[in-house]
């Protein structure tokens, strides 16, 4: 009878262990900005701040109000962008890299229908540079031929930031130092302004933007988030909580 439960609860411990194990590291999110354009493509495209050759700054608001379904501030650890898909096909597969690219995030008070055109008014005090140096990007243009194509243009953030969008909208900051041909992305212009903004100059060093590329357009994009997972115990540490587990519960019912 010992032995038979023994072997039960032994069989569990190990089983929670394993699952334990397979569990430990992060735990991801995605949302997609503007959330209406999960399943629907854009209804224009854009190529910059990295393809058309572009060299200057880019900068690109998201409304909070895009993130609701946050329930905490979390680490955004990736962006992805996906390719155009229209009657004139400009969407297509690549690989390419661009030689000096320098990406920013940060809290902005600046809102798509309240954007500066001076670029450091729109920087937030949380301002952290998150991506830089040669941005290696690829697509495989995969998807329903009418569109969206698959989030495939994927920027992995060499440090991630953290996000409250309690705190105020999410300010997208690139600069583009030497040009680079990618394809075109998916992108929505909408003159209501209510959840993306862009503004650019073709100089990364000018200080303000050309106020005629404040025109309602925006990169369709999406955020991976990462929260943290409670660290989960070493395998030498899991067995060892096993045999104790076991070993008590041996003395135990030998007791009785």
């Amino acid at each position: 009878m010992v032995a038979t439960v023994i072997k039960k609860i032994s069989m569990a411990v190990a089983s929670s262990a394993i699952v334990a194990l397979a569990a430990g590291g992060v735990a991801q999110a995605a949302i997609i900005v503007p959330n209406e354009l999960e399943a629907t493509e854009g209804n224009v495209n854009n190529g910059w701040p990295f393809s058309l050759d572009f060299q200057g700054r880019y900068q690109q608001i998201f409304d909070a109000d895009e993130f609701a379904s946050l329930s905490e501030p979390q680490l955004i650890s990736q962006i992805a962008f996906r390719p155009d898909s229209d009657s004139l096909n400009n969407g297509t597969a690549f690989s390419s890299t661009l030689s000096s690219i320098v990406i920013n995030l940060s809290t902005t008070r600046s809102t798509p229908n309240n954007f500066s055109n001076t670029f450091a008014d729109n920087v937030g005090v949380d301002n952290i540079t998150v991506f830089t140096g040669a941005l290696s990007l690829s697509s495989a243009n995969q998807g329903p031929v009418s569109g969206p194509k698959n989030f495939d243009i994927v920027i992995n953030l060499q440090n991630p930031f953290l996000y409250d969008p309690t705190k105020g909208n999410l300010l997208l900051d690139v600069k583009n130092f030497a040009g680079g041909n990618t394809t075109q992305f998916d992108a929505i212009q909408s003159f209501n302004r209510d959840s993306v903004e862009r503004q650019l100059s073709f100089d990364p060093n000018s200080a303000t933007a050309i106020s005629q590329f404040q025109d309602g357009i925006g990169l369709v994009t999406k955020f991976t988030f990462k929260s943290e997972v409670p660290p989960v115990p070493e395998p030498s540490t899991a067995l060892g909580t096993l045999v104790i587990s076991v070993w008590g519960l041996g003395a135990l019912l030998k007791r009785k």
